[in-house]
């Protein structure tokens, strides 16, 4: 069997779990912000040993080394554990998923029987936090505050097709310590009574509980399991790397100049002694020798030596001259734009744009990518909605957390000031032709209640960047009729 036939069986035993079992070590209790020590309430394995890339990146350092027998051997999320960092277009794309989605966010609360904000539950998510960034002041701690624990939402969401998380709460079970995510390759789903129900380590711990959390990415109607992102890109990567030591051993044998030596066997027969030319048996064992001799005397040189041979031999060059049997170029160019498609990255974020894309090529592709990178900040966002709201029940307050990702900001910042006037000049337009109230473009405008009932300025007027007043335009096709906007004479 093949490594891509092995790479298949794994997409078909694709939730096949890590044969590593933590029945033996217990990992520490986690702390509180300040140094005060809290108790686990549930026992979903995590961060010491508990997922398949638990020892990265020292594992996969040492791994680098890919071949078939590594290859071979992996299951498909140790697989993605080692080439996201060994696959440079793979390595990459995550680049790119963490630090453009991680664009920054913001929440607020919702009463339940009302479309009023909470401010008493604000400031309780404010303080947890606030929580989670103190440090801990007894001993080592890994950083626990949110926008690390959104980059790695991010990741799993890439490398995992899902995101699974708990809330681990203190001894008195009246508040939540801190977030805990948990890796979704150690999760398996068993129906229990017509219901999906989350175990770890075969069955053997129960992950029913209100603080615990799953979200999929992209799940099927009958699979709880979420699908990553980047699993089409495997197969044609693992083609990739096989066609890159093909290249390989191709260069290496005909990319670079070797010696080329051939023995004169006319000279060297008549150097024969008469006693040994006439035995077919001693000749053949004589012309061997030689052959031997030759080969260890040059095999010892330097670089730098110099050749001094009899005119038995004679010495000319082979390989490195070109003439290659066929071009690679177009080859890796199509492998190329699969593994684009396979990452979900395209070629402006990867670098690649070709001579014939153009600027407004390049925008497409962005607006395309961001499009897809905001629908995994939805998920993102969804399984936050659900942790905070738990939160604030734990507290004792019932409310609807409401999380968005603020959006991904890729132009400059006179770019950005350009299209808010642009925009402001609309909203002042719409008022100055009593389209809209004051109080509508007030909202409009900055998002909340005028401060004056009417425009401080009266009779200002709207000007474009040029400084002149906004007025009707011709349309100048002569097809068109000629038709003039008049409205501003009106």
């Amino acid at each position: 069997m093949g490594m891509l036939d092995n790479l298949r069986l794994n997409f078909i035993q694709r939730f096949a779990r890590s044969s590593r079992s933590n029945a033996t070590s217990n990992p520490p209790a986690p702390e509180l912000g300040g140094g005060s020590r809290i108790n686990r309430v549930s026992a979903a394995t995590h961060e010491i040993g508990g997922g398949l890339g638990g020892s990265l990146p020292r594992r996969s350092k040492r791994e680098l080394a890919l071949n078939d027998r590594t290859l071979n051997s992996s299951s498909l999320f140790d697989l993605i554990d080692i080439l996201m960092d060994a696959h440079p277009d793979i390595s990459y794309a995550l680049w790119n998923f963490i630090r453009l989605g991680n664009s920054g966010y913001s929440y607020t609360v919702k009463k339940l029987d009302s479309n009023e904000e909470y401010p008493e539950a604000i400031e309780d998510i404010e303080l947890l936090f606030k929580r989670l960034k103190t440090p801990n002041m007894v001993g080592f701690e890994r950083s626990k505050s949110l926008d690390k624990l959104i980059d790695q939402m991010f990741l799993s969401a890439v490398t995992r097709g899902a995101i699974s998380g708990e809330l681990l709460l203190t001894p008195d079970k009246k508040d939540v310590a801190r977030f805990v995510l948990v890796d979704p390759a150690t999760v398996e789903f068993q129906i229990v009574d017509g219901r999906y129900i989350p175990f770890q380590d075969n069955g053997r711990i129960n992950l029913d509980i209100p603080t615990f959390f799953y979200e999929g990415i992209d799940e099927k109607i009958d699979d709880p399991y979420g699908r990553s992102p980047i699993l089409g890109a495997l197969n044609i990567v693992l083609f990739q790397m096989q066609v890159l030591n093909d290249l390989k051993a191709v260069v290496h044998n005909q990319g670079y100049p070797r010696l080329d030596l051939t023995i004169v066997e006319e000279v060297l027969l008549k150097r024969m002694p008469i006693t040994v030319r006439n035995n077919d048996e001693k000749k053949e064992k004589w012309l061997r020798d030689r052959l031997n001799e030759i080969i260890a005397m040059y095999s010892k040189l330097n670089p730098d030596d110099v050749f001094v041979h009899y005119d038995s031999l004679k010495i000319s060059e082979a390989g490195g001259k070109g003439g290659a049997l066929f071009d690679p170029d177009k080859l890796m160019h199509v492998i190329d734009n699969l593994i684009q498609s396979g990452v979900k990255t395209l070629s402006t974020l990867l670098g690649r744009r070709g001579a014939g894309q153009t600027e407004s090529y390049a925008k497409i592709e962005i607006k395309l990518y961001l499009t897809g990178l905001g629908g995994i900040q939805k998920y993102i966002a969804s399984f936050m909605e659900k942790m905070l709201t738990v939160y604030l029940n734990i507290r004792g307050k019932q409310g609807v957390v409401e999380f968005r990702f603020r959006p991904i900001e890729i132009r400059t910042e006179l770019e950005q000031q350009q299209f808010e006037s642009t925009r402001l000049n609309n909203i002042a337009l719409l008022y100055d032709r009593g389209w809209i109230s004051q109080e509508e473009a007030a909202q409009r405008a900055v998002g909340h209640a005028p401060d004056s009932p009417e425009p401080r300025v009266p009779g200002a007027v709207v000007r474009n960047s040029d400084g002149q007043p906004v007025s009707g335009t011709t349309d100048t096709n002569p097809r068109a009729g000629g038709n003039t906007d008049a409205s501003d004479n009106q």
